[in-house]
């Protein structure tokens, strides 16, 4: 070997020792211990030399937020007086508007929806009902039916949902000894944790309550497995016969937007004392943009027709659908 070759023998081997020691010599930095020191945290042991290497971040974003419809945030959040309100899709899986929905509260006459799902799933709609005197004289709302007439299920139905009957609703729910049972029951069945029915009808006693969520769901099973009944939900006129034919019943739907606003498909009121005025809604949002329908309940309101025409209008600005 030259002298030429030696020397860069000897060079390559002095660089080769540095680097080593460069490497493997380096002071060695322990975990962190101060919050300033933790985006920089690697194992115990690992070299200075190589602790400038940031890790790739995976970033996740919001499904509610990237998809329609989606939030305008620009339109503030919307006020009203109603004690508790929920607007959602039918499937419960987005909550577009939330007051207070979970809260346990009066429910007046929501409460015949339950009713109207225990006779859909209990009962023959051509069976004959006939009327008790403690039907008539229920409090309430009624549907001018006479004592001992004799009617079907399926008008006593027309006459509960449309005219808001009480006598209606107590003629049904004397027919089954079990009928209040059975309210619970399928309201146990479909995980309502918040629900209780005493009644049929809805009228002010202990122990009869719901949520606003607890009613939209309710509302959203009964239209989803029983899609004929809005048919009767979505009627603002109706003549109903007693079985004979000799007692006629004309029925005006109580719910007064069916006629104002074009959105409504059907719904359906209540109100008592306690209670205070409730409304609960089905809205077609395709005069929004979207084929998405949305349920709509405002409970315990002042004005259960002007706030829900307020949540209305703003579900269309809050929202770009």
């Amino acid at each position: 070997m030259d002298s030429t070759e030696n020397f860069y023998f000897k060079m390559s081997a002095v660089l080769g020792i540095a680097f080593l020691i460069w490497v493997f010599g380096a002071p060695f930095k322990d975990r962190p211990t101060t919050a300033d020191e933790g985006p920089k945290f690697q194992l115990k042991g690992t070299p200075l030399a190589f602790t400038n290497f940031a890790p790739p971040k995976l970033v996740v974003f919001d499904d509610s937020e990237n998809v329609l419809p989606k939030r305008n945030w620009s339109i503030q959040a919307l006020e009203i007086q109603a004690e508790a309100a929920v607007a959602m899709r039918p499937d419960a899986l987005r909550i577009y508007y939330n007051k207070n929905m979970e809260v346990r509260r009066p429910i007046a006459s929501l409460t015949k929806l339950m009713t109207a799902i225990v006779v859909l799933e209990n009962y023959n709609l051509n069976d004959i009902i006939k009327i008790s005197e403690d039907n008539i004289k229920r409090e309430g709302s009624q549907g001018g039916l006479y004592l001992n007439e004799e009617i079907t299920v399926r008008s006593l139905l027309a006459i509960m949902l449309i005219s808001s009957s009480n006598d209606a609703a107590s003629a049904l729910a004397e027919y089954r000894i079990d009928f209040i049972l059975l309210m619970n029951k399928k309201a146990s069945n479909l995980g309502l944790k918040n629900t209780n029915f005493v009644n049929a009808d809805g009228l002010d006693e202990d122990g009869n309550y719901s949520s606003a969520l607890d009613m939209a769901k309710i509302f959203s099973y009964l239209i989803n497995t029983y899609p004929e009944i809005l048919d009767i939900l979505k009627t603002q006129n109706m003549v109903v016969y007693s079985n004979n034919g000799k007692i006629e019943h004309r029925l005006k739907n109580t719910n007064e937007l069916l006629r104002h606003i074009s959105e409504v498909v059907a719904g359906k009121t209540g109100y008592t004392d306690n209670a205070g005025g409730s409304l609960m809604l089905l809205i077609s949002s395709l005069n929004f943009g979207s084929e998405e329908n949305v349920i709509t309940v405002i409970l315990g309101s002042p004005d259960r027709f002007g706030e829900s025409e307020k949540l209305i209008n703003w579900l269309r600005e809050a929202y770009i659908w």
